[in-house]
């Protein structure tokens, strides 16, 4: 652990996500206090033995608790750990067993990086252009567990379009100002309704044991249940049929195979 006039130094002045102590009289003065969202999780207070993925990972506060409550970390974000602030937290608290990979959303693949008993998806679909991908990304390094949080238009819809499963997409705000955008803050692609990423999340095989709307966001629990995604959509989706050799003769109708 750092010495803390080093490490009050060291976090002074740094544009922090995570609002969170790194270590007893260090804060680092976020924009967001994630300690709530933490605690709904619910996850066991001994977690050794348990692996957990924390995609979109950021300053890392989700990483580091799982992390000193024994669980085995990997995290991932689109920033390298040392200019994203999770290098530096790392640095200055000493938690250093936590592997951490420099990746987009879109490239995870559970056959690069495993599988994982819980996975988080935390403030994440909404700022990526292919939130199916993604989610699908994500459902696949999952055994079982698969946390989903995430920005909701329940509340801004009119009539019955909040119980929809509706999918809006949000225009980049310094190019096109009259179409407003959230927070000002040009990465966000969407807004989803909760019944939008209830169906999504049953899509790519799991099943939702909770889910809570407060606001603006969304908050999701939901569990493994279609062991083997040629059960789901996800073949079709994203990947090629093989091919199946022509027969010889073309004027044979057993020659042509239509899928």
């Amino acid at each position: 652990m750092l010495d803390k006039e080093i490490a009050l130094q060291l976090v002074q002045g740094k544009s922090w996500h995570h609002d969170f102590e790194i270590i007893p009289g260090v804060r680092t003065r976020g924009s967001y206090d994630p300690s709530s969202l933490w605690k709904e999780l619910e996850l066991p207070q001994d977690m050794s033995g348990i692996s957990l993925a924390d995609v979109g990972a950021s300053n890392g506060f989700f990483s580091f608790e799982a992390h000193q409550r024994g669980a085995r970390v990997v995290a991932f974000d689109f920033r390298h750990k040392d200019n994203s602030g999770f290098g530096l937290a790392q640095y200055i608290n000493g938690l250093n067993g936590i592997e951490h990979h420099q990746t987009n959303v879109l490239d995870i693949s559970h056959e690069q990086y495993g599988k994982f008993d819980v996975v988080l998806a935390l403030g994440l679909l909404y700022h990526v252009s292919d939130p199916y991908l993604a989610l699908a990304n994500c459902a696949g390094l999952s055994n079982d567990r698969l946390f989903l949080e995430s920005y909701c238009i329940d509340k801004l819809l009119p009539g019955n379009l909040a119980s929809e499963p509706v999918m809006r997409f949000i225009p980049d705000h310094t190019r096109f100002p009259e179409h407003g955008q959230v927070n000002a803050d040009r990465s966000n692609f969407w807004g989803f309704t909760s019944k939008c990423l209830k169906l999504m999340l049953e899509d790519v095989g799991f099943a939702v044991e909770r889910i809570s709307v407060r606001g603006e966001r969304v908050f999701i629990d939901a569990r493994r249940v279609v062991k083997n995604d040629a059960a789901t959509r996800l073949p079709m989706a994203y990947k090629t049929v093989p091919a199946t050799p022509r027969g010889a003769e073309p004027n044979d109708p057993q020659a042509w195979k239509i899928f």
